[in-house]
């Protein structure tokens, strides 16, 4: 495999070339877009990785040339992490993905692997708005933009795709967008959670099973695989599938034949699969709980989702539209809550990210006053006993009761992520905003940034 590497630093350059190198790819560099175009012109490569800012020609000037001439040409942008928002556009002009620096060897890798997944030939078009079904997922932060970009893109191809992520971060929600927006769209989803059912069970509810295999299997039965025939079978939690059974299911996924438990006859089927994991397979390969070829079959591609605690505004957007959701269920139209309560809200961690918060906001409107005012103590007592600390030292606890405008929240919540970070970098990431418009927000708010002080 071939690589054009393209930077106007040339010590970045060489490092980064002689990474690829121990890795067994074949690099030339470039020192600048120009001179990017005119090696294009005279040799073939599988792949670019341009930073995205560079004297004369840019990264992002840089892709459109490569997309006009060659858009099956994978492009992989590198970004400080100020930039991203810049790598996020970047990708709807058709980058195939970008990377923030300082990155590890490892993530480079994958994305490189990545891009040779897309069949040969087949372009990586740009993607001009988001379909109507992304409207069901909130992403403003830049990190969920990009990954609803890929998914998008994802769906036209029949890769199979491996989504990580927390518990409750959406895993299966992206992976129902990726059928939706597939040519498999009018076939079946079918999902299942493999850690749901004790192994006997799970190979019966996946294969199918003949009248008389086993005590209790009183007529044959078709299982997931049949039914998702044409479609999609999404697994999730595949970390928890047993070496048996992760032996069987790469026997299907090279095969693609399913026999049912008790019978010889195969029967060939046409599906796409999709899985999902809160582990990390390479960890668990490491140690001898998963097989790797299984892995290298599944994870076609893969889609990460960040934890709720990392996505900035969309916490907030998300805490709206399930006040909304609860307010209608329970007949509470109105709802909000008080400036106090709304500091402990967006200053709780989420291990159990947007499943735990939609459950927490769904005791608040129960508890919600007659006004549709929520206020601490109508806040559930595992959220107050984790985020009481933190809006009692970020001063929360003392914020005048008010309308609660957007503004407000945008300030109480910087001032929280601030309070609780260890440089303005980390607060950026976390609120997923750059740097600049960081410091921005800080100058409009009167904020200032004190290591190990309050933010005021």
């Amino acid at each position: 495999m071939r690589i054009l590497l393209v930077d106007d630093q040339k010590s970045l350059r060489r490092s980064l070339s002689l990474m690829l190198q121990g890795a067994g790819f074949e690099t030339d560099e470039a020192e600048s877009g120009e001179g990017a175009l005119s090696r294009l012109g005279d040799q073939k490569y599988d792949l670019v990785i341009t930073d995205l800012r560079m004297d004369g020609m840019s990264g992002v000037d840089l892709l459109r040339e490569i997309k006009r001439d060659n858009p099956a040409l994978p492009v992989i942008l590198i970004t400080a992490y100020g930039s991203i928002d810049s790598a996020v556009d970047a990708m709807r002009l058709g980058a195939f993905d970008y990377l923030t620096k300082p990155f590890r060897e490892q993530d480079i890798l994958e994305k490189i692997h990545a891009s040779q997944a897309v069949p040969a030939g087949a372009a990586w078009p740009a993607v001009a708005a988001p379909s109507r079904d992304a409207e069901d997922i909130v992403a403003e932060t830049p990190q969920m933009r990009a990954t609803l970009i890929k998914a998008e893109r994802i769906a036209r191809t029949d890769i199979s795709v491996l989504i990580t992520g927390e518990t409750g971060t959406g895993k299966t929600r992206v992976a129902r967008f990726i059928h939706q927006n597939s040519a498999r769209q009018q076939a079946p989803f079918v999902s299942i959670n493999c850690a749901s059912l004790p192994e006997n069970l799970l190979e019966s509810e996946l294969f199918g099973h003949v009248k008389g295999s086993f005590t209790g299997a009183t007529e044959s039965r078709a299982g997931l695989f049949e039914e998702a025939d044409g479609g999609t079978l999404f697994l999730d939690e595949v970390d928890t599938l047993s070496p048996a059974m992760q032996a069987k299911l790469l026997s299907v996924l090279q095969e693609k034949i399913i026999r049912r438990v008790g019978s010889n006859k195969g029967k060939k089927v046409d599906i796409r699969i999709m899985s999902a994991s809160n582990q990390d397979l390479s960890l668990l390969i490491e140690k001898g709980h998963f097989r790797s070829d299984l892995y290298f079959r599944l994870n076609g591609i893969r889609l990460h989702l960040p934890p709720l605690r990392e996505r900035g505004q969309d916490l907030h957007n998300l805490l709206q539209r399930f006040l909304a959701i609860y307010g209608n269920k329970y007949g509470r139209s109105g709802l909000r809550l008080t400036p106090r309560a709304e500091a402990y809200v967006l200053g709780y961690p989420y291990p159990g990210n947007i499943r735990q918060l939609e459950s927490f906001v769904e005791q608040m409107a129960v508890f919600a006053d007659d006004a549709g005012h929520i206020d601490v103590d109508a806040l559930p007592e595992d959220l107050l006993q984790q985020a009481a600390p933190l809006a009692a030292k970020s001063g929360h606890a003392e914020l005048a009761e008010g309308s609660g405008s957007i503004a407000d929240s945008e300030r109480r919540m910087i001032e929280a992520t601030l309070q609780r970070s260890v440089n303005i970098g980390e607060a950026a990431r976390v609120l997923g905003i750059g740097r600049t418009t960081l410091w921005r927000k800080m100058r409009e708010y009167n904020l200032h940034f004190h290591p190990h002080g309050r933010s005021r």
